[in-house]
């Protein structure tokens, strides 16, 4: 009779583990409405001017089948400088790159806002988490190859799991066009970021991820084993400047450091005091944007 009890108790134990497994799953990875987010002191300024900006509309089809939309904001004069930004977790593209896109146009860019699968406009019912995405970010890059039809000079600039998307692209094969990466806070791969976020919860761990990483292939299309940031990062031929907050909670400071002791191309490094996650810019403005100017200056040209 124990046996049989003990027996029972533990495909109980078993199924609520799996069920609570499923539950967190869905909760980090389903489509849902965009977070909200305090509002930030540049948003009046900027919403202003992007009011008024003529975007262009543009489309991709996945690999695996989903319409990706994403917005094209063309340089104020013909230039082969384009920037792709890619949005963070549960963002959208012009809500995240809202004080971003006019230092970009103003420096000559042209500019592609991609919503992210399961984000915005795209189509998808689970989060990349930026494994899926980076080989959208992919076909997003020779989407504007094919649209501008000559030689880019591209920059990559990704924000939080948007910054993960880009650097986990630079593990692949990417054209020369890709001249070079910032990266704003990104984390070092899913698995370690979800145990992050389980800590801040109160909730072990040990507890839901391996359950959670062997259902994750067949619920979200890839495994959370997999997606390694880190791992990426150390195939990478694309400079990349890394950007991060010291007071980030979200995405701990230290994930920085492994991503840029671990990143094989050429590399700069800009923390941020008195930033929180996805703060920097914030926070340093002008330290931001001599950062990344003095960066890319190496590696476009005019």
């Amino acid at each position: 009779m124990k046996k049989k009890t003990l027996a029972t108790a533990a495909i109980l134990s078993g199924i609520l583990i799996g069920f609570a497994s499923v539950t967190a799953i869905d909760l980090a990875c389903k489509k849902r409405p965009p977070k909200n987010k305090d509002k930030d002191p540049l948003d009046d300024e900027n919403l202003s001017w992007l009011d008024i900006q003529d975007f262009e509309n543009l489309e991709i089809t996945s690999q695996d089948g989903l319409k990706l939309k994403a917005k094209l904001l063309k340089a104020p004069r013909d230039t082969n400088k384009v920037l792709i930004a890619v949005h963070g977790y549960r963002s959208y593209n012009l809500k995240e790159y809202a004080y971003y896109i006019k230092f970009y146009h103003d420096l000559g860019f042209n500019i592609l806002l991609p919503d992210n699968r399961a984000h915005g406009e795209s189509e998808g019912t689970y989060i990349g988490f930026g494994w899926l995405d980076r080989l959208d970010c992919i076909q997003w890059i020779y989407k504007m190859k094919e649209y501008f039809n000559k030689d880019l000079q591209i920059v990559l600039h990704g924000i939080s799991m948007g910054s993960a998307t880009v650097l986990m692209a630079s593990g692949e094969e990417l054209p020369s066009d890709v001249k070079c990466i910032i990266s704003d806070c990104g984390f070092t791969s899913v698995l370690e970021e979800f145990e992050h976020e389980l800590k801040l919860a109160h909730i072990p761990p040990a507890l839901i991820l391996p359950t959670a990483t062997l259902l994750s292939k067949k619920r979200v299309g890839y495994s959370f084993k997999e997606a390694s940031t880190i791992d990426q990062v150390k195939k990478s031929k694309t400079p990349t400047l890394f950007i991060h907050g010291d007071q980030d909670d979200f995405v701990p400071t230290y994930m920085v450091y492994d991503l840029y002791n671990a990143c094989g191309a050429d590399k700069d490094l800009l923390i941020v005091e008195g930033a929180g996650h996805a703060q920097s810019y914030l926070v340093a403005q002008e330290l931001c944007e001599k950062t990344i100017i003095d960066f890319m200056n190496q590696y476009i040209k005019e």
